[in-house]
C-alpha cells in the first residue's frame, strides 16, 4: 500500500516532493483548485502534460487502491 503522508517521487515534478503537495498539485492539476493556487506548479513547463501524468500516477488514486481491494489481508 502506498503512504501517502511520506514524500514520494512525483513523475510530474521529475523529483521527490512532500505528500502536501502532492495533494495541492492533484487538486489543481484534477480541476478542483486554479493552477495558479499552488506556486510550485509554475515549475513544471507542460501543465496538460503534467495533468496526464498526474491521472496516471497511483497517488491520485486517494481511495488508496482499497476500491480495487478483494479484502484479502494474505
Amino acid at each position: 500500500m502506498l503512504d501517502y503522508n511520506s514524500d514520494h517521487y512525483c513523475p510530474a515534478y521529475k523529483k521527490v516532493i512532500a505528500a502536501d503537495l502532492c495533494y495541492d498539485s492533484l487538486c489543481c492539476l484534477t480541476g478542483m483548485f486554479k493552477v495558479e493556487s499552488t506556486k510550485e506548479l509554475k515549475e513544471i513547463p507542460d501543465i496538460e502534460e503534467a495533468r496526464k501524468i498526474c491521472k496516471e500516477c497511483p497517488y491520485s488514486d486517494l481511495n488508496g487502491g482499497l476500491d480495487e481491494w478483494d479484502g484479502n489481508l494474505d
